[in-house]
């Protein structure tokens, strides 16, 4: 774990990943779109998809041989959400190290808007590549998990995209923050899929621990980042560089977000009630309500 620490902290302005060379997507990916920062990030933006990908798809051969009693529990549903819960968990663990080196970076905190630095660019890349995979098993898998995921998966993808123009890199790493409730959010899932796996009091805790994060990052934190966002886009909007689409789309995104953030959070805090009511009482008259997410 230290050496990932020192890894992804050694510098806050270098692309640790600048080296990586693909084939084939100088001739084939790089004639389909006009973007020289994305130049610089293509191909970690194809390697990071291929690599959430590798997650899953191991995920789907190793885990039923490493809990086959527990999977034979699981509907086709569940199991493919497990290995999406599983890329989601590596995911966030790497992308929350990943943005150390970003706050209060002074070259981006000198143009909130416009600034750019290569590591900055390497952050954005790394969230678009897992958006990207995310809207693409949302889209194969919508019958399942419904248009919310999608639109998520979606609205995440634009801004991040947009944000390699670059603009509003600055912003990158106080909105991946919103990541800090994912492993406390798979956990959960983990805890309410596989009963026996985690006690009682772990579970209370998570839970707890859960929506305070979610509230206070995702909604309150988020909500006032949004307005900052807002302003700096009205401040900036006279300078030559200012995209009318790029801000509206983010801020248009960012609105989406939130609603579902608001959305999502009834949701938690519902299967909170529920499991804190039934361990009270002994009951469990609201199992169908633990079950939401």
């Amino acid at each position: 774990m230290s050496s990932l620490i020192q890894f992804f902290t050694a510098s806050r302005y270098n692309d640790p990943f600048s080296h990586v060379e693909l084939p084939y997507v100088d001739k084939f990916i790089k004639p389909l779109y006009n973007n020289p920062v994305l130049d610089n990030h293509i191909n970690e933006l194809i390697l990071v998809i291929i690599a959430y990908h590798s997650v899953f798809t191991l995920s789907s051969i190793l885990s039923p041989l490493l809990f086959p009693n527990a999977f034979k529990t699981l509907s086709t549903k569940n199991k493919v959400d497990f290995h999406i819960h599983v890329v989601s968990m590596v995911q966030s663990v790497l992308i929350l190290l990943a943005i150390i080196p970003l706050f209060n970076d002074p070259i981006l905190s000198q143009d909130r808007v416009f600034g750019y630095t290569p590591y900055g660019g390497f952050i954005a890349t790394m969230a678009l590549g897992y958006f990207i995979w995310d809207t693409i098993i949302s889209i194969i898998y919508v019958k399942f998990f419904g248009i919310g995921f999608l639109i998520h998966g979606l609205v995440s993808s634009s801004v991040f995209l947009i944000g390699l123009k670059p603009y509003i890199m600055f912003y990158a790493p106080i909105f991946i923050l919103f990541e800090i409730s994912t492993p406390f959010l798979n956990l959960r899932w983990f805890g309410i899929k596989f009963p026996n796996l985690f006690s009682d009091l772990f579970n209370l805790i998570n839970n707890a621990i859960l929506i305070l994060i979610f509230f206070f990052i995702r909604i309150c934190y988020g909500w006032y980042q949004a307005y900052h966002l807002g302003s700096d886009f009205i401040n900036a909007s006279s300078d030559e560089r200012f995209s009318l689409f790029g801000a509206l789309v983010i801020m248009g995104g960012n609105s989406i977000l939130n609603i579902l953030n608001l959305y999502w959070f009834y949701r938690m805090a519902k299967v909170a009630y529920a499991i804190i009511y039934d361990m009270i009482t002994g009951g469990n008259e609201h199992d169908d309500d633990k079950k939401d997410i």
